[in-house]
């Protein structure tokens, strides 16, 4: 079974190698999706009896590890020097990310923020991250697998994920 929580945000954000507009500071109002998937709680009387989480569960996740740490707040390349140095110094509240902070990027992000914050059972089976109300990226279990794989091989490490 599946379950989606959903959280609206504010942020900031630039591509400076972009070939268009996205290469200006810019900000959006971004929708976080997380899905995750387990089993229905068959267990009689616990309180989460029919369900596979609560949803205040999931939205407390992404309020304290998405939503606290970037809204109102700036995603910045750690490449992007000049804008950087500039965003450090006029907000409190920057996110300094490892390759430009795309949608994709951030969707990813998010998808490990959230995924280590899950009880036993339940895996985080997807992050949508929606720029605009009509584009998103999606970030699945099997990207976080892919990814994972192949940043073990390059450091030389071989193990089932």
């Amino acid at each position: 079974m599946y379950v989606t929580k959903s959280i609206e945000l504010d942020y900031g954000h630039t591509l400076p190698n972009h070939y268009s507009f996205c290469s200006q500071i810019h900000g959006h109002r971004a929708k976080v999706e997380a899905t995750v998937e387990g089993e229905v709680s068959d267990k009689v009387g616990d309180s989460n009896q029919g369900m596979v989480l609560d949803f205040k569960f999931l939205k407390q996740a992404l309020m304290t590890k998405v939503h606290d740490v970037l809204d109102h707040g700036f995603a910045v390349w750690k490449d992007d020097k000049e804008d950087l140095e500039f965003i450090v110094k006029r907000n409190s509240k920057v996110l300094i990310t490892d390759e430009p902070p795309t949608a994709e990027y951030l969707a990813k992000w998010a998808y490990h923020q959230i995924q280590t914050e899950l009880p036993g059972g339940l895996k985080l089976n997807k992050i949508k991250w929606y720029e605009t109300p009509t584009s998103f990226a999606t970030y699945t279990k099997e990207c976080f697998r892919r990814d994972t794989y192949f940043k073990n091989i390059a450091h030389g490490k071989l193990f089932n994920v």
